[in-house]
């Protein structure tokens, strides 16, 4: 059930996008740069990394980033986890007209990445990955710094739909060592992640 309606909310999200696809308003592209902290994760400890993205913006209310990020966290010394996103989000801009706004841009955001995960423990040289899809939904606002270049502060919560892979310290005899663990099947792991990107609107691919 809940992998129909995860497909259902992204085939929702494409249909509402591409029909405002004809709107004048749309046609910005915009290429940015992104830091990315992942909170709440089962290491106990942030995730930090950058990233990339290009904004395509579809309509007066309707604007889309395509991103990719690489994320590291470290476990207590004893190993660490790496994960690398790659996707898109809808954005659905609030208030009553956002290309007339001055600084603050608010926006809906909800959409989905493919992502890859390796935990790697440095006591033993153990490792376990996985391969994975998720579907994220939050909050964030553009700060308009100029008519072309905007930042962009975003909080989503991730929700990964496949394996679960997680890790926890063990203490045996006074030595502590990082044990891994990899469910199969459906699993619903998720966090909080925290997104600062800086964003240059190159010129329209159409409209004016």
């Amino acid at each position: 059930m809940i992998r129909i309606n995860c497909r259902i909310l992204i085939a929702l999200l494409v249909f509402c996008a591409f029909t405002v696809n004809a709107q004048k308003e749309g046609g910005q592209f915009s290429l940015g740069v992104r830091n990315t902290t992942s909170l709440f994760t089962d290491a106990g400890s942030p995730g930090t990394g950058f990233g990339g993205q290009f904004r395509i913006r579809l309509g007066k209310r309707v604007n889309t980033d395509w991103f990719t990020d690489y994320l590291t966290t470290d476990l207590n010394g004893l190993g660490y986890r790496r994960d690398g996103h790659i996707g898109w989000s809808v954005l659905f801009y609030l208030g009553k007209n956002p290309l007339q706004s001055k600084k603050f841009s608010p926006f809906v955001a909800a959409g989905h990445c493919f992502d890859y995960t390796k935990v790697y423990s440095l006591i033993d040289a153990q490792y376990k990955d996985r391969w994975s899809s998720a579907v994220q939904l939050g909050l964030g606002t553009h700060y308009n710094l100029s008519e072309r270049f905007d930042a962009t502060l975003m909080a989503q919560y991730m929700n990964h739909l496949g394996s679960d892979l997680h890790s926890h310290i063990k203490d045996e005899n006074g030595v502590k060592h990082l044990e891994i663990e990899k469910h199969e099947g459906f699993g619903l792991e998720g966090h909080i992640l925290l997104t600062l990107s800086l964003n240059y609107r190159l010129g329209n691919l159409w409209g004016r």
